[in-house]
C-alpha cells in the first residue's frame, strides 16, 4: 500500500511540472540529510542553515511575484516547508530519533492527498500511519466516501454558489460597495470555510479509504466567541504549528505582558506572511484582537458568536479584494456608503437565481446545523449498518450531482487554500 501511495503521489505531483518537483526534492533531501547530523557538535548550525535554506524559498515565493520578478513557486511549498521545519526542530530537541529510511521520509513529504491544501502533518503522527499494516475495509470505504461527498457538497453546492456572488461584487468595487461589500464579506466567510474545509474533508476521506487517519483541521470555527478561540478552531494544524515553532520559541506567555504582546503580534505577522504579502496587515489585526481576548465578549454566547463572525468576515476583505488598499476601501464603504435600499433592489442581479438562493440558504443551514451537532450526527451514522450507510452514500452523491456548481474543469488548484 505504501509503495502504491508513493508512486501515485509522485506521478500526480510530476503532472504539475518538473520545476515543482525540483523544489520538493530539494526540501526533502536537505531535511532528511540534515536530520542525521543534528546530534553532532555542529547540530545547531546545521539546523539553522537547513531551515534558512528551505524558509528562504518559501519567503521568495511570497514576495517576488509582487515585485514582478518571475519566480517559479512549487505547488504545496507552503505546506511541506512547514512540515520539514517541524521535523528538523523536533529531531534537534530530541522528541524522536531522525528517520533513517529515505522511503518513509519521502512518503511523508510527498503524500499527495494533503500536499496541496493541508493539513500540516507532524512527522511523529504520520510515521505511525506509514508503519502500521493497512487494510482497505468496507467500513473505511464507506466512511471515506461519506467524508469525500460531504467535502464535495461543501465545495460544489455551497462554495460554488457563493463564489459567483462574491466574484460579481468584488469585481466592481465602485458599483458594489457599502451594503454589497458587507454582504460579500459575510458570504466569503461561508465560501472560504466551505471551500477549505471541504477540501480537507476530501483529503481525510481519501486517507480513510487508504486506512490513514489524519488529525482534524477544523472544529466548528464560526461557533467561536472571540478571535482567540477562532484560531483554536480554524486551520488547527497551522495554528498549532505557529504556536509550537514561533510563539513558544519567542517566549510564549511566560514573560512580561509587553513581551507576550510582542510574541503574539510576531506570530500573527508570520501567519499573514505565510498566506502572502497582501495578508500581513490581516495577520497583524488578528493579533491585535487576540491580545484583547475576552474584552469585547458579552454575557450572551450566541451574541458573542454573531459579533465574532462579523469581525472575522470583515477581516476576510484582505482575501476578497486583490490589494490591501481595495480591502480597506471596501471596509470603509460599509460605514460611509451603506445603501440598503439599493442592495435590496439588486440582490437578484448578482449572478444567482431565486432557486439558487434557496438551495444556498438550505445547504448553509445544513452546514451550520452539522457543525453544532457534529458529534451526535457522526455517532448516529457510525452506529448504522453497512446497508444503511450505503444508502446515505447514494443520497449524498445524488444531492451533489444534482445541486453542485461545476465549471469547465475541476482541478485541485481551484481550492482557495491551494494558492497559499
Amino acid at each position: 500500500m505504501n509503495i502504491l501511495l508513493f508512486v501515485l503521489s509522485i506521478a500526480i505531483y510530476l503532472s504539475y511540472g518538473f520545476s515543482n518537483f525540483i523544489f520538493i526534492i530539494f526540501s526533502m533531501l536537505t531535511s532528511f540529510i540534515a536530520g542525521r547530523f543534528l546530534k553532532s557538535k555542529n547540530g545547531k548550525f546545521i539546523l539553522g542553515i537547513t531551515i534558512f535554506a528551505n524558509a528562504i524559498l518559501l519567503v521568495l515565493s511570497k514576495f517576488l511575484p509582487y515585485a514582478d520578478i518571475n519566480f517559479i513557486s512549487a505547488i504545496g511549498i507552503s505546506y511541506y516547508t512547514l512540515q520539514v521545519i517541524s521535523y528538523l526542530v523536533d529531531v534537534y530537541k530530541g522528541k524522536y530519533e531522525p528517520e533513517t529510511n529515505l522511503f518513509y521520509f519521502a512518503l511523508y513529504i510527498f503524500y499527495i492527498p494533503h500536499i496541496f491544501i493541508g493539513p500540516i502533518i507532524r512527522y511523529a503522527d504520520m510515521k505511525e500511519q506509514i508503519l502500521k499494516k493497512k487494510k482497505i475495509t468496507l467500513d473505511n470505504l464507506e466512511d471515506g466516501l461519506l467524508r469525500i461527498l460531504w467535502g464535495l457538497f461543501k465545495k460544489l453546492v455551497i462554495s460554488g454558489r457563493v463564489a459567483i456572488l462574491v466574484g460579481t461584487i468584488s469585481s466592481n468595487l465602485e458599483t458594489y460597495n457599502g451594503a454589497f461589500a458587507l454582504f460579500a464579506m459575510l458570504l466569503y466567510s461561508i465560501q472560504l470555510y466551505s471551500d477549505f474545509s471541504g477540501g480537507i474533508d476530501i483529503v481525510m476521506g481519501v486517507s480513510k479509504i487508504a486506512d490513514i487517519d489524519l488529525k482534524e483541521n477544523f472544529d466548528s470555527p464560526y461557533l467561536a466567541e472571540n478571535i482567540k478561540e477562532f484560531w483554536r478552531r480554524w486551520h488547527i494544524s497551522l495554528s498549532s504549528w505557529l504556536r509550537d515553532y514561533v510563539y513558544i520559541p519567542l517566549g510564549g506567555r511566560r514573560c512580561s505582558k509587553a513581551r507576550k504582546a510582542f510574541n503574539t503580534l510576531v506570530t500573527f505577522l508570520v501567519s499573514g506572511l505565510w498566506h502572502g504579502v497582501n495578508y500581513i496587515l490581516w495577520g497583524f489585526i488578528h493579533g491585535i484582537f487576540v491580545l484583547f481576548g475576552d474584552k469585547y465578549k458579552t454575557k450572551f454566547k450566541n451574541l458573542n458568536r454573531v459579533i465574532n463572525f462579523i469581525i472575522v468576515s470583515i477581516l476576510w476583505s484582505f482575501f476578497i479584494w486583490p490589494t490591501t488598499g481595495e480591502a480597506v476601501q471596501a471596509i470603509l464603504s460599509i460605514f460611509n456608503n451603506f445603501k440598503i435600499t439599493d442592495f435590496a433592489q439588486n440582490i437578484l442581479n448578482l449572478g444567482l437565481t431565486l432557486g439558487d438562493y434557496i438551495v444556498l440558504i438550505i445547504s448553509t443551514l445544513i452546514l451550520f446545523i452539522f457543525d453544532g451537532k457534529k458529534d451526535k450526527i457522526l455517532n448516529y451514522i457510525k452506529s448504522k449498518t453497512f446497508e444503511r450507510k450505503l444508502i446515505y452514500v447514494g443520497i449524498f452523491a445524488l444531492i451533489v450531482m444534482t445541486f453542485g456548481i461545476y465549471g469547465i474543469g475541476f482541478e485541485v488548484d481551484e481550492f482557495i487554500y491551494s494558492n497559499f
